[in-house]
């Protein structure tokens, strides 16, 4: 979604809102309501969107509409700047922000300049839509007045239409001066005056934020001319670019600008809708005809390559993981879980090959929370001694190649403990990553060691996950799930009762929670078949080892039970002792 169309969005329904109070709705209202979409979706360009504001506007109507409309502006519509911009400290903090990104939202860049000793002044190239330069002034008053209060108004205007056909003069008495270019100036006393509305905690939240809104959205626009298409399975390039009235060539440039593989969008999206339908139990037939698919066999072959699951067991999934509100309910806990702020989201698109201690460090820098949280965790005995700075706790105790699975499991928890049924969440966490270690113990005590990939690891750390969606507190059976976990003596137990009691391995669960994250195929095969060896209890093999990491790692930190013999009972005398040392480190 762009964010020129989050804005323009968000004034129109502020007009169409303020029109049905006044009672003045007519046929265009209901156009622009329909516009909607392509308007947020960055698809309407200036000449229809002038034509959009003009029929909502008319002339005639200007002098009333732009008396009340300040009080419908939604500014939370408006997207990410403008609410960081509402939540600043003062109008110069928020002029900070706003003009170096303006072209972001507006129709051209804005540029700041000091008129003279007690003013500075904003100007902008006139638009040929006088319109479209009036709301512009009209939404920058109403924004320093949410700041700076009532009494605010611009010290003169250049440059807009007459004052009779202008919103803006319905609210401002400044001077109206004519000229090439738009332009308002502000009186300096004002640029600091203390705003009521100042939120740190907003700035602090929204700041990360602020340099990823440069890049269009035009993956979003791509998603939204997909939903068009009545057989997702058979869009071509040459129909998308049609849709956004490019050529071919000029798409696949606009793409290759910015390192988007067509295919890649659509079949995202061709499985996003699979996802659902299959979770809500369609049959696999149906679902590929309404997709567009030639035959089952084609779908189930392409599905398969994208998700490294068949959509048999996706069905399964949705056949027993129940949830409150249906399935629907049970996508949405998946697609918000975790969170990923800012932080994490930008971490986990860094290149693995390329990621340098120094950019991993600069990113973890914006975020406190997420920065303590890596502070404690390499302080633990298991890491080596406690750090001193962030660049040793990455780069010397926790390793570079450890941080974006870290990340995921800590937002995760993050967003968990106030929807988790089980009591200690950071409890289940911390098994996960206690996991990766007891692995390591158990292969260093192994004959034939297996090789500890990058692939091996997500398999460690992340195939538990979906503990977190069975003690949801939305799952329709977690108070069996608890009674289970109270009951079971060790973990390996825990999950064969889930899986004789309600039919669900928690393995091939949470596959579809790495599926909706964007994980590889490859991650999500070897979960299911790490379902078949813990169905048929064979401790053989790299799986048979992640899963006694596993069943060691949760009995011993997160069931409580920490001198369990059941654990021990089965070890040599030296890998109990090895086992029992990283233990000990870690807690």
């Amino acid at each position: 979604m762009q964010y020129k169309g989050l804005f323009w969005s968000a004034m129109v329904r502020a007009i169409l809102s303020m029109r049905r109070d006044q009672g003045t709705v007519s046929m265009a209202d209901a156009d622009a309501l329909a516009s909607l979409p392509d308007l947020e979706a960055g698809l309407i360009d200036n000449v229809a969107l002038h034509e959009l504001l003009e029929a909502l506007c008319p002339p005639a109507q200007r002098e009333t509409l732009g008396r009340s409309l300040i009080g419908y502006f939604d500014f939370n519509k408006m997207g990410n700047l403008v609410v960081y911009a509402t939540a600043t400290e003062h109008i110069e903090a928020a002029l900070t922000a706003l003009v170096p990104r303006a072209e972001q939202v507006f129709h051209d860049a804005i540029t700041r300049q000091t008129a003279d000793d007690t003013h500075i002044e904003l100007s902008w190239q006139a638009s040929p839509y006088p319109l479209i330069d009036d709301l512009q002034s009209y939404f920058l008053l109403t924004l320093c007045r949410h700041l700076a209060g009532r009494q605010f108004d611009f010290a003169y205007t250049r440059g807009l239409p007459a004052k009779q056909q202008c919103l803006l003069a319905a609210l401002s008495r400044s001077e109206w001066q004519s000229g090439a270019r738009i332009a308002v100036g502000i009186d300096a006393d004002w640029l600091q005056r203390p705003s009521f509305y100042h939120s740190q905690a907003m700035e602090k939240l929204l700041a990360p934020t602020l340099s990823r809104i440069e890049t269009p959205g035009l993956k979003d626009t791509l998603l939204h001319i997909f939903a068009k298409a009545e057989a997702p399975a058979r869009i071509r390039a040459e129909w998308a670019a049609q849709q956004m009235n490019q050529t071919e060539s000029g798409l696949r440039r606009m793409l290759r600008a910015h390192n988007i593989a067509f295919s890649s969008v659509l079949k995202e999206y061709i499985h996003d809708k699979s996802c659902h339908r299959l979770l809500a139990g369609e049959k696999t037939e149906d679902t590929a005809v309404s997709l567009g698919f030639a035959d089952r066999r084609s779908f189930e072959r392409s599905f398969k390559e994208y998700a490294g699951i068949s959509a048999g067991q996706l069905r399964q999934l949705g056949n027993r993981l129940r949830f409150q509100k249906g399935n629907h309910s049970l996508l949405d806990i998946v697609d918000n879980l975790p969170p990923l702020p800012a932080t994490i989201q930008s971490l986990l698109q860094l290149d693995d090959d390329t990621m340098t201690l120094k950019s991993v460090v600069q990113l973890i820098q914006k975020d406190p929370i997420f920065q303590a949280h890596i502070m404690s965790k390499a302080s633990k005995a298991i890491y080596g001694s406690s750090p001193d700075t962030l660049e040793q706790a990455i780069g010397r105790n926790l390793g570079l190649s450890n941080i974006k699975q870290l990340a995921v499991v800590f937002a995760a928890q993050q967003q968990l403990n106030a929807q988790c049924r089980h009591p200690d969440v950071e409890k289940l966490a911390d098994a996960m990553l206690l996991s990766l270690p007891v692995f390591e113990a158990l292969n260093t005590e192994t004959e034939t060691p297996v090789a500890t990939t990058d692939t091996l690891k997500q398999l460690i750390l992340f195939s538990t996950l979906s503990v977190f969606l069975v003690f949801h507190d939305k799952c329709l059976f977690v108070d069996g799930v608890m009674r289970a976990w109270d009951e079971a003596q060790t973990f390996s137990d825990f999950v064969s009762r889930l899986s004789q009691e309600f039919g669900v391995c928690l393995y091939g669960a949470t596959s579809l929670m790495l599926l909706r994250w964007g994980f590889n195929s490859e991650i999500n095969q070897t979960l299911w078949k790490l379902c078949q060896v813990a169905e048929s209890q064979a401790a053989g093999g790299a799986a048979g080892q992640v899963l006694h990491a596993h069943n060691i790692s949760f009995t011993l930190n997160a069931m409580g039970h920490e001198s369990h013999p059941i654990v021990y009972d089965s070890m040599i005398p030296a890998l109990a002792a090895r086992i029992k040392s990283v233990i000990s480190q870690w807690q």
